[in-house]
């Protein structure tokens, strides 16, 4: 048996190693963070890197059932993965308890999205697809200018659902990370500039509509395509929206407007109905008209052999 073989792991026994693969990861998570004062910075990286490696290789190598992923192996990526994120950080960066430098995290962060988009593609794994978006996402964020950044955000949310529009049929699964990778792009756009990292609490009235419009049509996607990501990424952005539009005193503009526009939709929706006609007096023997008579005595025709 080759060694590419005995790491393909059976379908039978995908979820015991899934499990073993998550408590492997948090083991390894635990060892590096408890250890990191005695333990060199290269052994560091390697303790999250092989690790990373193998659980990666076995999710990539396992076969789809019926053209999807089995639960396993999406379970297997998810935790390969950020292994692999982090021993690259750590191997670049050489420290563990401080912020690597930009180049570190765009390094990391392209490498790891190259790699995920094999099982996406391949392996027809939405969830690598999602991480991947959000690491491309985040390189984004930090190569953009202060200026720049929330501009760049929102040029790279609107590329992702249109993205989506087009794997909305081949791939709905990819479609809908899509969709949720765009509702983040979005909702960082409420993060102040990369060096601080704090919700900033006072956005102007461009990015607060922009919030609002992006978790609105995300909890209404989510709604009507029974898809819970983008509903909870929507309320994500809602509840952005409302932490920089609550500041004031005054009902004007974003409370009057809120405050009408329910008020409106509402009454719409609930407005007395007018009654629907009655039904017409069925057709008598003899009284139907004649294309409906022609078309029944069309169907009685036998069809010829």
């Amino acid at each position: 048996m080759s060694l590419r073989d005995l790491l393909r792991p059976p379908p039978h026994r995908g979820p015991l190693i899934a499990a073993g693969g998550v408590a492997l990861a948090i083991g390894v998570s635990l060892t590096v963070l408890r250890l990191q004062a005695t333990l060199p910075i290269g052994v560091d990286a390697a303790l999250l890197l092989a690790p990373g490696a193998l659980l990666f290789w076995l999710g990539a190598q396992a076969p789809n059932e019926q053209g999807e992923p089995p639960a396993y192996q999406s379970v297997l990526l998810a935790t390969g993965l950020p292994l692999v994120y982090g021993g690259l950080l750590v191997a670049l960066g050489g420290e563990l308890d401080a912020i690597p430098p930009n180049w570190v995290l765009i390094t990391a962060s392209l490498a790891v999205a190259a790699l995920a988009i094999w099982p996406a593609l391949e392996r027809n794994s939405a969830i690598s697809l999602l991480l991947s978006a959000l690491l491309v996402g985040f390189t984004l964020a930090v190569l953009a200018p202060d200026a720049a950044r929330r501009p760049l955000l929102l040029a790279y949310a609107i590329a992702l659902t249109l993205a989506s529009l087009a794997l909305r049929e081949p791939a709905r699964r990819h479609a809908e990370v899509l969709i949720d990778a765009a509702g983040l792009a979005t909702a960082a756009l409420a993060i102040q500039e990369y060096s601080s990292g704090v919700p900033t609490p006072d956005l102007s009235a461009f990015w607060e509509l922009v919030l609002l419009a992006a978790g609105l049509g995300l909890v209404a996607f989510g709604a009507l395509d029974r898809s819970p990501g983008p509903a909870y990424v929507g309320v994500l952005n809602l509840l952005l929206f409302i932490a920089s539009a609550s500041h004031g005193t005054a009902l004007y503009v974003w409370p009057l407007f809120l405050l009408t526009g329910g008020v409106i939709m509402l009454a719409a929706g609930l407005r007395p109905r007018r009654p629907l006609p009655p039904e017409p007096d069925p057709y008598r023997a003899g009284e139907a008209p004649l294309a409906a008579r022609a078309e029944r005595s069309a169907e009685a025709r036998p069809k010829p052999r």
